[in-house]
Parts: C-alpha cells; sequence; structure tokens
C-alpha cells in the first residue's frame, strides 16, 4: 500500500532455503549436494509526500554454501525504489523505477571441503546494474480490513564480465485480512520469466535464465506498539512458469519491522 507523507515502514528480517532439489535451463529436475542460503534483510519505505514514496532494499549479508564446500558470505546489492501514485483518489494505481546497484560482491569462492583445489563462485550479489520498472494497482475495502494487489514488472539488466544478462518480467498478486483487528494475515503469487531464451548458464545465483512461480503465506502481529512480528512462508511450483536454474525449496523467515504513520 502507498504511504503517505511521512509516513514509514522498517524491517529487518532472516529468511533460510535448503535444498538438494535444482532446475536445470532446461527444466529438468537433478538430485545434488545440498545446497544452503541465508539472508539478512534490511527493507524500508519512506513517505516523501502523499503520492511519493523512497523504498529501499538491502541484504545486509548472504551465506551460500554446499554441504561439501565452505560457507561464504557477503554484502547484497541495493535496490532503491522510486514510486508514485497516480489516480490515487479513484483508482489506486502507481509506477516505480528501482535501480538495483551493484555493490554486493560479485565473485565470492567457496573452496571444498573435500579437494582443496576446488571451488565454486556463490556470489552475494550479481555484479550488474539493472533496472525494473512497475506498475501495481491497489485496493481496500472499505469498513473491512481487506486488501488486494497486482503488479506487472519488467527488468532491464545489463551485462557481468563480458556476458550480457537477459532482461525479466514478472506478474503477481497479493491480498490480506485482519483477524480480531490484530493479525494481519496474507497470501501472494508472484511468476517470473526471461525475456530471451537462456542456453548457457552463469552462475545460477545471478539468476540468469532463472524463471518460476512461487506463492507464499504470512502473518504478522503487534509485539510491542508500533514493532510488529513477521513470519512468511514461501515456495516454488510450475503454475504460471515452469521453473528453471534455480533450487527450488522452502524459504522461511522471521522479521520485526516499525511502522510509523
Amino acid at each position: 500500500m502507498d504511504k503517505r507523507k511521512k509516513e514509514g515502514f522498517y524491517q529487518l528480517s532472516f529468511q533460510s532455503m535448503v535444498s538438494r532439489d535444482y532446475y536445470t535451463l532446461g527444466g529438468e529436475k537433478l538430485e545434488t549436494n545440498q545446497f544452503s542460503q541465508q539472508s539478512l534483510v534490511f527493507y524500508g519505505e519512506y513517505g516523501v509526500t502523499d503520492k511519493f514514496t523512497i523504498i529501499a532494499n538491502l541484504p545486509l549479508q548472504t551465506w551460500n554454501g554446499f554441504e561439501n564446500t565452505q560457507k561464504v558470505s557477503g554484502l547484497g546489492d541495493l535496490r532503491l525504489e522510486f514510486k508514485h501514485a497516480i489516480l490515487k483518489k479513484y483508482l489506486p494505481l502507481s509506477i516505480s523505477i528501482a535501480p538495483e546497484l551493484p555493490i554486493g560482491k560479485a565473485n565470492n569462492f567457496a573452496k571444498s571441503t573435500i579437494n582443496d583445489f576446488e571451488q565454486i563462485n556463490l556470489p552475494s550479489g550479481d555484479g550488474e546494474f539493472n533496472v525494473w520498472s512497475t506498475l501495481a494497482s491497489s485496493f481496500a475495502l472499505p469498513n473491512t480490513p481487506f486488501y488486494g494487489s497486482i503488479f506487472g514488472s519488467y527488468n532491464f539488466r545489463t551485462e557481468y564480465d563480458g556476458i550480457q544478462f537477459s532482461d525479466q518480467f514478472a506478474i503477481g498478486a497479493e491480498i490480506g485480512y485482519q483477524i480480531a483487528k490484530k493479525v494481519w494475515v496474507n497470501a501472494r503469487l508472484n511468476a517470473l520469466a526471461s525475456v530471451d531464451e537462456v542456453l548457457v548458464a552463469t552462475d545460477f545465483v545471478r539468476g540468469d535464465g532463472t524463471e518460476y512461480t512461487s506463492f507464499s503465506f504470512g502473518a504478522s502481529t503487534p509485539v510491542y506498539k508500533n514493532l510488529h512480528l513477521n513470519l512468511n512462508y514461501r515456495n516454488f511450483n510450475d503454475l504460471i512458469f515452469d521453473r528453471r536454474n534455480l533450487y527450488s525449496s522452502g524459504v522461511v523467515s522471521i522479521g520485526l519491522y516499525y511502522e510509523r504513520k
């Protein structure tokens, strides 16, 4: 939902996933050594005016590793989103531009715990500058604690180390409801696909050629004044776009957020 002037939302969350199921660029499922990824993420929104909001998303630290490698970590890429609400009074609609700055570790080699001379690159950032453009609409029912939103996005990607990445597009929807005037619950459906056909995968962590459909369920409850606890579960399937070039597993996250109104 759009923020009014001087309203803010600030969250620190920790998320974790563990998987052996890797989906190739062709959509074939392979069982590999166990891969794990954990992230500590800051997310914030601030209403500059009633129609203009600045959003920041920064993985403060991401840990990647296989069961037969060291675990390596590093700062992630910073995504800054500039969101403008249009037709806010009649039809809630917004447009945003979100450059993603490659400040994370583009190369982060994890050595094998079996053979010292073997290593794999598990970057915490993708090393390339890209820009997300998003058109979104949302609504809230009068006198009922229920909301919904839909969005469509296009990601203009550049290159890293001479490798040109494919652009991407994403679609998604979310609904939420407040129980007993206290606990918010929500459900989301997101889907991501590549614009061009990617024949050769780079490091899978960079996401070139990655496609998926994901669903998630979350809940949040106040714990002290404007401080809230947030829990979320996300997983992947092939409902809209088949899974390609990613490890597929449940992702569990827990966070604390402060909301200023």
